[in-house]
């Protein structure tokens, strides 16, 4: 698995790495980007579809996330075209990034080269990041990159005596803003293990102008966000209270009391989601806090860097019902954890099994849980961990397949993934048929988005959703997709979605077409609205 010698003195950046572990990466790399180019069975999802239009309008913010995302997939679409691939190209990059930086963190903290092989295949086999890193261009892909790059920076900031790593931590800070916000909660972590462990860091001298240049790079991040924001009358801070369910928030129903599923429902979704890796981050964990000086700062690094992210979530579940892949920054430096626990249970591993074939073969007394062989918990949850990831990894190149067998195949939500393309000709059939001149609307962006990028020539979908009692979105701030426009006054429209109420506070008559028999979705209505008279009160905007 690469150098034996587990203190080796780890002076640069490259020391940390080896070349099993970037071969690993690069094979993965190529492997995922053939996948995408040419054998990728999904449409775009809601969220992708969302970016895509949001990188045909390019800007310093958007109503719900920074620019990130719209720029890369601006850059991807410009060089390879409008389609799937085009949109998606980035995603093995931004995954390979993680996992470079998770295997040289790793190594680093665990003073082990060889753990930089396995620090790379740990973030390969834990399936919530292989679920980003493989098919869905978001947001999070590109964060986790982001925050597995501040994470060595700082660790090598703090421990390494670098100077260069405090400019880099300060730009993957700035980077991941632009992605997601999320990469902010890395910064307390950082802050609590500068002071609790003070005593041990080896910081390079006269580093305090570096430091607070990284903050001041930082800060840069957040400066186009904070602009479009102010001129736009604050939207992200309005979605982010009305993820919380607090006053201001651009929800507009009532915030439900709290419901124990919540949190429920987040741990069980952590537990599936990481998998067997939970125990490998736990044995890492003991291992290199019983270790020596040097081995029980690289654990708390690792542990503060992850753990309050996740616990953050945690607590978030008694407000709000959190999403399963809010807390994913976390285990960033928990994989890194994962891969020092499974390098040393390993060598424990390999020692008992050494000493148990140098007995003869029939005194050799019955040794594992289940094989007559030795086994270690450490051993058992490795082996675990790499079956599991990649099964999961499997099966997710191919749900359409899974969703064709009996009793697991209704479980799959093979509805978000596929069937679009036909919906939107079918979509475009109609329209043509019934409203040629009128605006296609729908009462949901994703629906819009991904309407507007599989219609011929790419018409864009309006969305009348906060009119109708829904949340306000992106479309609301383009002035171009503003429903109350003179120009709409009488006119038809073909309309996806919503309720007959929601749709004849609006129109003078509403014909019901139905449920279209190639939409993937069981519950979604179309309608054909005729003589617009504006939105009367059914539903207000959140201002």
């Amino acid at each position: 698995m690469g150098d034996p010698h587990p203190d080796a003195n780890f002076t640069t950046w490259r020391s940390c790495l080896s070349r099993s572990a970037i071969a690993l990466i690069v094979l993965v790399t190529l492997a995922r980007l053939a996948y995408l180019a040419f054998l990728c069975p999904y449409d775009l999802i809601e969220d992708e579809a969302q970016y895509w239009v949001w990188s045909l309008r390019p800007d310093w913010s958007y109503y719900s996330k920074g620019p990130g995302i719209a720029w890369s997939i601006w850059l991807s679409t410009h060089a390879l075209g409008t389609s799937e691939w085009g949109v998606r190209a980035l995603v093995p990059i931004y995954a390979a990034v993680a996992a470079l930086c998770i295997a040289g963190l790793a190594a680093d903290a665990g003073r082990d080269r060889r753990a930089a092989l396995t620090g790379a295949a740990v973030f390969y086999l834990i399936p919530l990041f292989a679920l980003t890193a493989t098919f869905a261009m978001t947001i999070d892909g590109p964060m986790v990159a982001c925050w597995a790059i501040a994470s060595w920076s700082a660790f090598r900031a703090l421990y390494r005596s670098s100077r260069s790593a405090w400019i880099v931590l300060g730009l993957a800070l700035a980077a991941g803003i632009l992605f997601k916000y999320t990469v902010l909660l890395l910064i307390p972590g950082l802050i609590a293990i500068a002071i609790l462990d003070r005593k041990s860091l080896r910081v390079a001298p006269r580093s305090a102008p570096l430091a607070a240049g990284a903050c001041l790079i930082t800060l840069l991040g957040l400066v186009p966000i904070a602009i479009w924001n102010m001129h736009n009358d604050w939207p992200a801070l309005r979605h982010l209270l009305g993820h919380a369910k607090l006053p201001g928030g651009d929800q507009l129903k009532a915030a439900p009391g709290y419901s124990p599923l919540w949190t429920l429902e987040f741990i069980g979704i952590q537990l599936a989601a990481v998998g067997p890796a939970l125990a490998l981050m736990w044995f890492g964990a003991r291992r290199m806090l019983a270790g020596d000086h040097e081995s029980r700062s690289g654990a708390r690094f690792l542990l503060w860097c992850g753990l309050p992210t996740i616990i953050f979530y945690l607590l978030a579940t008694f407000l709000t019902n959190v999403e399963g892949n809010w807390a994913m920054g976390g285990f960033v430096t928990l994989a890194a954890l994962a891969a020092v626990g499974a390098v040393r249970g390993m060598d424990e591993f390999r020692a008992l099994l050494a000493d148990w074939l140098a007995i003869k073969p029939a005194q050799r007394p019955r040794a594992g849980f289940v094989r007559r062989k030795p086994e270690t918990l450490p051993q058992v949850a490795w082996h675990f961990t790499v079956g599991y990831g990649i099964i999961a990894s499997l099966l997710m190149l191919r749900l359409d397949w899974i969703a064709s067998l009996p009793l697991i195949g209704p479980n799959v939500a093979l509805h978000r993934l596929k069937g679009v393309r036909q919906y939107a000709q079918a979509v475009d059939r109609l329209h043509r048929e019934r409203v040629p001149d009128g605006p296609i609307i729908s009462y949901h962006y994703g629906v819009a988005a991904q309407l507007t990028f599989y219609l011929p020539d790419h018409p864009m979908v309006y969305v009348a959703g906060s009119r109708l009692g829904y949340r306000r979105t992106q479309w609301d701030l383009w002035p171009d997709m503003d429903l109350s426009q003179p120009r709409f006054a009488g006119a038809s429209a073909l309309l996806i979605g919503a309720s007959l109420p929601q749709w004849e506070s609006c129109f003078g008559k509403v014909v019901e077409i139905g449920r279209l028999r190639e939409d993937p979705r069981r519950d979604r209505w179309t309608w054909i609205g005729e003589g617009f008279n504006g939105f009367k009160g059914f539903g207000k905007a959140v201002q």
